[in-house]
Parts: C-alpha cells; structure tokens; sequence
C-alpha cells in the first residue's frame, strides 16, 4: 500500500502550508486526516482568518468542527459512542462540504448557496447544513495550519487555545479542481511549507500530562514568569470539591516611588483566578484598574473536571468555562499586562513578604489555597508539565495523579474537643472556631492571654495590610460588661474592624472611612464563661457570629478596602482617630485568629516577631487595680455613677470583717443607692423616689472569709435590678419611678468595728470605704485611674503597685486616713 505520511507534534510544534499563491474557490470540498493522542484538547487543522474559516480542533476528548465562511459560525461536535478518543489509538476523520441546488421557492431563496456539511469520526457521522450568499474563497494571505499555530488562542473561532500533542498523518485537503496532501508536502520540504519546532516525522509516543493533585491548601508550585504583554491565553482543567481557594496568581512590579504615596498601598499589574464559595473568578489589572468577573454562573466545585479557558488581546478577552464564554473589558488605558514574579499554581509560598497582594483577590488574603486537580495546563498555547515541575521543585502536598476517595472522611469522627468536621476533597476540614483547640483534628490547646486592665497585645503587621475580605474569630472570658477585644487600627485613617464589649453584648464596629457601621449580637455575655465570636467579611456583606448565633449586615457606600497597621487586644492604643475610646478589657482571651493566623499562639511560640504585650499568658486569676482601706474612716470620693436611666457596676472584694458600707451614692431627692456588707451578706438598698428598697444576696455562706467574691449590680432600661454575687442571682422588678437621679460623689464610706485591711479593686467611679480589699469596679464603663482621684481627695501622688496577678493581701493602692 502506499506510504503513510506521519508527523508526532509534542504541543509546541506545528507545519502550515501558505496558500497565497494558490487561493481556493470551491464548491465542493473534503478534509481527512488521521490522528492519535491521549490529550483532551489541541487544534488539528484550522485555514482562514476573520470571518472566512474552518477549525477542526479535539476538545475535552471530543471532536469539533468549527466553520465560517461568511455567513455566521457553526459548529458540528463529534463524540464517541463508547471509549474516547484521547485512547492512543488511531482514529479517522472526514470533513466534507457539498454545495447543493435548490429550488427556489417564491423570491425568499434567489442566490442562496446551500451546502451540507458532514463530519466523520471512525464512521460516526454528524450532518448539518447551512446557507450563505455566495462563492467563499479560502486564500489571500491565508495558511492551513496543521497540529497548531503560533497563536492557537487567537485564531478565529477556535474552541482551544493549545497545540496538539500526539500524531496527525495523512492530513489532505481536496476539492474538484486538486489535491493537497498536506502531511507528504511536509515530509518532503514542499517550498510552501513551514515547519516549527521539533518535528519528527514518525510516530512517537507523547506522554499524557499527567494531572497532579494539591493535598493541602498550602501545597502550590511556581511556574515561570508569564512574558504576556499584549496578548495571551491560559488553558487548563481542575477537579474539586472544596469551595474556595486560589488558583492562579501572579504580579508585576510595583509603580515607581515617586507615584507612591508613602505608607498606601502598593499598585501592581497582577493576574489571578480564584475559586470562591464554589464560582469561578477571573482578576486582571493593567495597571488602568482591575476587572473581577464571575466567570461561572453555576458552582463548579461538583468534584467533576472543569475547563477554563483564559484569551486576551490588549484590554479585551474572553475566559470560557467549560464552553461557556464570557467576554471582558479591561477599563481604558494601559493594554499591556506586566507581570514580574512567578507565576504560582495552587497557592502561595508561606513566606508571602516578597508579594504584593491585591486587596481584590480574596483569596490570597484570607490564605485559602486550593484543594484538588489541576491537569492540561498550557499557556500561550504551549504545554507545561506541572508533575515534572512539582516533581524538580519536590513541592510539598502536590502528587501526581487524581483520584476522587469516595469515603466519607468525617465518619470517623476525627475533630476532638468540638471541632466541627467537615468534606472536603479527600480529606477532612476540622473547624476549631469557639473550640479553643487548634491544629489539624483541633487537638493542641490554644493560648490563653490574661488582661488585668492595664494590659494588651499588640500585633504591629510588617507591612501596611489592605484587605476586602477578612475572617476573625476568638474566644473570651470577662465578668466585665464592657472592654476592646481586638480591633485592627491605623497610623493613617480611622479604618477599623473593631470587636468590643459593650452592656454585655458583643459590639462589631467596621469603618472604612465613611463612618462606622456597627452589629450587635449576644447579651450577657459578662458571666465569665467562655463564648465564641466569629466575624466573616466579604467586601460589603458583614456577619457576626457569637455562640453560633449569627446576625447578618451591610456596609453602606462605595468604599470595601480596610487598611491596617495593628491588630490589637486589650487597650486600644492607636486613637488619634477615634472619638471614643473602647473601654480596657479585663479577662481572658483565646484562640484570636486573623485570615487563618493563629496570631495569640504565633506571638507565645515566638513564630512572628512583631509582637508588643505586657498581658500575661496562661489562665491566671485577674486582680485589676486593688486598693487597700487601713481604718474604718477611710474612703474615696469618685465620680457620680451614671445611673438615670440603666447602670452597671462590678467589683471585687475580700475581707473578714462581717460588716461594712461598701459603696453610697446619694442623688436628687431621696434617690440613692447602697451596697453594704450586713452579717457577711451583701444588701443592695436604692430608691428611686417611690421609697427604699432592699435586695439581699443568696450566697450560700457568708463573703467574709479573706476570698475574692464578685459583685454585679446593674438595672436595665426595663427597670430590673439585678444583683449577682459569684455565680448566685437575685432578680427585682420596680415599679413606679425609672429614673435614678444621682449628684454628690459615689462614695462608699465605713461603719466598720473590726480594724483588719480589706481589699477592693477599682477600674471607675466609686467611693469606697470599711476595712476590707475594695475593689475592681466597673460603673457605666467610664473609668478613672485611682492615682488621679487620690491626688484629686489628698492633693498628694499615690504610688500605685499594680500587682496584677498577685493574690496576696491586696498591695496596691493603701487609703488609710
């Protein structure tokens, strides 16, 4: 039999044959060819340009036929009845073209060219038929391009944009006037062929591009630079089931100084793909502003392989998920795309100092790398072997094959300590939020910080942070009612995400510059129990989670870009912005993680080094500013409480003494209020103008044994009063009056027989006397330092000890008068 003529393309090469000389008008045509691959995608044939063409193409083991020759694109798809045919074996393909006569009927059809077009694989036949005005004419400038192109992403109307990978032979082309045998013409050096790249002429086997799988979010590999520019196009499969993580990224290098504004953020071309809850998104910036477009309509994390296909040509493109095509528009300005660093596949290095990572990619900022396949991966139309890569690079968690477990990972309930688990893709998600565990089956114990009111952490970030997108969570402890839990803050804006304490209820704060926008959630969260609070921002979509309960917000106006210097815990030291500051926190803090970070665990381990604290780690029992009274005639004078309409105290105290005024605040008329130690009980006696009333406390033994006990006395706008001592509660509801109309000091003053110390501890407004520890007290959240209301009462400066954890007799302050 006669010769085959065969040629083995390995994705970069190509031959084209310039029929410039030899334009063809034609009314009846047919192509064969035979080809052998194990690749899903690759252009076989394509001839003309614009709107004149016909593209054969394999794509994702199909094969399709793509024609214009003037009257509009139309395409024919052929698919295997059984198998594939990216197999390895040979299969047969036959295009023909048939102009066919017809009868006119009425002046509708006059000078209509009818044809029949028919496509063959291996006998499996697909018909169409289309109409058009005239004669087309393949030529003029025109090539046939044979197992690729220089651009394969830019030629008209192509469904892929790589080269073919395997062996094409016997490539022809015919019509009624002569015979082109395309494949012999190469072999032979024919004058009008061009050959490219490494052609050999016999075929060879062309090893399949093995998929790789990333088995954590942290696994990636690093690909070369992407030469770009002007043009460019990105291919590839991926397989998952997670619903985020990032793809694709890469960045150019940032704008001059002299363009930079000294502490803003730095402006850099980039590219990126992410996947995000489950929806494909494409983000380009050249340097004119960025496009973020939702590239899938319908979630594509459905554990089945996905196509993206990503062309550009100066400021417009198109990305095309599994065959479906959407166009997009750079904004007007710069058409050149200048990427600088590597491109990463799969995720980011740990070590991100050397990015800049743009604020719109979420992604990368919220450290979600991506979980799954990765497979065909060519850019530029040229293929890259991502197993070989991963294998050079020995990157970590990436392995060279794809597999979809279909056992249930949880099932084996591997999260400890309430972890809550979660699928995903061949592997379990332990979620340790609220837990206080950290680690990959929530199994390591989290840090606790301890603040005393005069404490903090500080996390001062290495550079200055832009994000759209944040996930917080932490865990706290606090009989207080009020206090700054963590906020982000800026040396340059009042930009803030600020979660605090205020009434007992958690207070989320977000100010982008354009005024706060604030959410609540909780309420009595001051019971020194443990609660979990979670805030998950995505540009302008807020949500605050506290014990699992979620409340749900938006942010107002145009702006979703929150710039930070700080994360900081405990006292809010950056306030040049602010208006009023969150009150000092006084408890414990836990499990604080910022985008992913453990960053209470990461400052304890000594993981980062831009940690600033004077809090204390461990679970420690909290004394905040004691104060000892020596004699019965002792007291301090502080500040009216401010108790019109609700109020709430807190403080601490030990003594052996049975009897004593702990606290007095006399008002208008005959409003009052009295805390006072009758028998080693505690009696709350108010009035608020309908008579006195008295509360007692319910503690099961008297509080005059040299322990620290916890008073709670507050009344809500409702007009409850509630009086809780330690972990015992008494409730009252009264009626009449509602407004508690308080003037002179609140001034505890003392009655007291015996003459041994008591303590107290103070954090704001009260006057405290009888020969016991005073204490910490929280009235209304506006506090005062006691040096300042000693010098204020003596006109002499008090040194303060602060003992902070110490709980020996209560050396701090000493009033003895």
């Amino acid at each position: 039999g006669k010769e085959e003529s065969v040629a083995t393309f390995k994705g970069n090469e190509f031959f084209c044959y310039d029929l410039s000389m030899t334009p063809i008008q034609s009314s009846t045509d047919e192509i064969t060819l035979s080809f052998r691959t194990l690749q899903r995608n690759g252009l076989m044939l394509h001839t003309g340009k614009s709107a004149d063409y016909v593209n054969l193409s394999l794509k994702s083991g199909a094969v399709w036929l793509v024609i214009n020759l003037g009257s509009g694109a139309f395409e024919a798809l052929v698919e295997p009845v059984n198998g594939k045919f990216n197999d390895n074996a040979w299969h047969d393909v036959r295009v023909t073209r048939n102009l066919r006569q017809h009868a006119g009927i009425g002046h509708a059809m006059v000078n209509k060219l009818h044809y029949m077009v028919t496509i063959s694989v291996d006998g499996i036949l697909t018909t169409t038929g289309y109409t058009q005005e005239d004669y087309t004419m393949l030529g003029s400038d025109d090539f046939f391009y044979i197992g690729g192109s220089p651009n394969t992403a830019d030629l008209p109307g192509s469904p892929v944009s790589n080269n073919f990978m395997g062996c094409l032979k016997d490539v022809v082309y015919k019509n009624n006037d002569f015979k082109l045998e395309l494949s012999r013409l190469a072999i032979e050096r024919d004058p009008k062929i061009t050959l490219n790249g490494d052609l050999v002429f016999r075929c060879e086997d062309v090893a399949a591009l093995d998929p790789v799988t990333f088995e954590t979010p942290e696994s990636y590999i690093s690909l070369p630079k992407w030469n770009t520019k002007k043009t460019g196009s990105i291919s590839f499969d991926f397989r998952t089931t997670e619903p985020s993580g990032l793809l694709l990224f890469s960045h150019g290098r940032p704008q001059g100084p002299k363009e930079q504004k000294p502490g803003r953020e730095l402006k850099t071309d980039y590219f990126a793909m992410e996947l995000l809850d489950g929806y494909l998104y494409l983000l380009i910036d050249m340097g004119s502003g960025k496009t973020k477009l939702k590239a899938s309509n319908k979630k594509v994390n459905d554990g089945e392989w996905c196509h993206v296909d990503f062309q550009r040509e100066g400021r417009k493109g198109s990305i095309s998920v599994n065959s479906r095509s959407m166009p997009f528009s750079s904004p007007e300005g710069s058409e050149i795309l200048d990427l600088d660093s590597d491109m990463y596949l799969g995720g980011l290095p740990e070590t991100k100092s050397d990015l800049i990572l743009p604020p719109e990619v979420w992604t990368a900022l919220l450290n979600y790398g991506y979980v799954g396949c990765v497979r065909d991966l060519f850019i530029d139309g040229k293929s890259r072997d991502v197993r070989r890569l991963a294998e050079i690079q020995s990157a970590l968690g990436v392995s060279s094959f794809c597999t979809r477990e279909l056992q249930k990972r949880c099932s084996s309930a591997p999260c400890g300590n309430g972890g809550l688990c979660k699928e995903g893709w061949n592997r379990y998600i332990c979620d340790c939020t609220g837990t206080g565990y950290l680690g990959t089956n929530c199994e390591i114990e989290a840090t606790v910080l301890s603040y005393d009111g005069s404490m903090y952490l500080k996390i001062i970030m290495p550079v200055t942070m832009h994000t759209e997108a944040e996930d917080v969570a932490l865990r706290f402890m606090s009989q207080r009612a009020y206090g700054l839990l963590m906020a982000t803050t800026s040396k340059e804006s009042a930009d803030t995400l600020r979660l605090e304490l205020d009434g007992g209820r958690v207070k989320l704060t977000v100010n982008l510059g354009k005024g706060p926008e604030t959410l609540f959630a909780g309420q009595k969260l001051n019971d020194n129990e443990w609660h979990a609070v979670k805030v998950v921002r995505r540009g302008k979509s807020l949500q605050l989670s506290v014990d699992n309960v979620t409340v749900e917000g938006q942010m107002t106006g145009a702006h979703t870009r929150l710039e930070f210097h700080n994360i900081e815990t405990g006292i809010m030291t950056e306030r040049r912005f602010i208006s009023v500051v969150p009150s000092n926190f006084i408890g414990h803090l836990q499990g604080l993680t910022f985008n992913s970070l453990p960053y209470l665990d990461q400052c304890k381990n000594g993981d980062i080094s831009f940690c600033e604290l004077n809090a204390r780690f461990g679970m420690r029992h909290i004394i905040a500013d004691p104060v000892t009274f020596r004699t019965k005639g002792s007291y301090l004078a502080l500040a009216t409480l401010q108790a019109y309409a609700s109020m709430h105290l807190f403080f601490q105290f030990k003594t052996t003494t049975p009897d004593g005024l702990m606290l007095f605040n006399s008002g208008d008329g005959s409003d009052f209020i009295v805390v006072e130690l009758v028998k080693g009980y505690i009696h709350y006696v108010f009035d608020l103008g309908n008579g006195p009333s008295l509360m007692k406390g319910n503690s099961d033994k008297p509080l005059n044994d040299n322990q620290w006990h916890n008073v709670v006395v507050s009344r809500d706008a409702n007009n409850v009063h509630t009086l809780k001592i330690d972990s015992r509660t008494v409730t009252q509801h009264s009626n009449g009056a509602r407004n508690l109309d308080l003037k002179g000091n609140s001034s505890p003053s003392s009655t007291v027989k015996s003459s041994r110390n008591h303590c107290h501890m103070h954090e704001i407004t009260i006057l405290v006397s009888s020969l016991a520890c005073p204490f910490t007290s929280l009235v209304s959240d506006l506090a005062e330092g006691i040096q300042a209301h000693a010098e204020q009462q003596w006109g002499q400066s008090i040194s303060l000890v602060n003992p902070a954890f110490d709980d020996d007799l209560c050396n701090g302050l000493e009033v003895g008068l």
